[in-house]
């Protein structure tokens, strides 16, 4: 009986686990606009840190950019520019790339 029992949940876990969605890590680039001072890259830069999922950000003041490596089962590039865009910033998704 024990074995049976120790059967049904393995089955059970390994079908779960088999059909669950697999997390890659991904890049975008977010066309920052409005940047218009060098201290925006640093409160661009805070803010997208602080998105759930976001691995690492480089923010370029030259090319008003935002690069953002991001695990796409966290978070996703429309809330990585909903960010930008809560703090003044509006952004534009110009780049999407799949795993890094």
């Amino acid at each position: 009986m024990k074995h049976l029992l120790a059967a049904i949940v393995f089955s059970a876990l390994s079908a779960f686990s088999a059909g669950a969605v697999q997390a890659a890590e991904k890049t975008v680039t977010l066309d920052v606009f409005s940047m218009n001072c060098p201290t925006c890259p640093y409160i661009i830069r805070q803010t997208l840190s602080r998105v759930e999922g976001v691995r690492k950000v480089v923010v370029s003041y030259e090319d008003k950019t935002a690069i953002v490596i991001y695990d796409d089962a966290r978070t996703n590039p429309g809330a990585l520019s909903a960010a930008t865009a809560s703090v003044g910033f509006p952004s534009k998704i110009v780049k999407k790339e799949g795993s890094s």
